[in-house]
């Protein structure tokens, strides 16, 4: 099991990345704040990794946790989870 992180600027909030191993898919959780967002640092843990993202998941909705969600998703298509309550 592969787990790293991301630490976001503001709020220091983890954003996990999540994948079986190297070299494979990986979920992305709760992309916060960055400066401007997450973007880069997450790529840099993708490319370290060598993973293929394919999901983002949102554990609640508070703005520190999917600050960068549509700014990933947009860079890096893919389905973004989050509970009805929080969406």
């Amino acid at each position: 099991m592969l787990i790293d992180r991301v630490i976001a600027a503001y709020f220091e909030t983890n954003c996990w990345i999540i994948a079986p191993s190297s070299g494979q898919e990986c979920v992305i959780v709760d992309p916060g704040i960055g400066k401007p967002d997450l973007i880069r640092e997450i790529k840099e843990k993708l490319d370290q990794h060598n993973l293929k993202p394919v999901a983002v998941l949102i554990t609640h909705g508070h703005l520190d946790h999917f600050f960068s969600v549509l700014p990933l998703t947009k860079s890096i298509p893919m389905r973004t989870f989050i509970t009805g309550e929080d969406r």
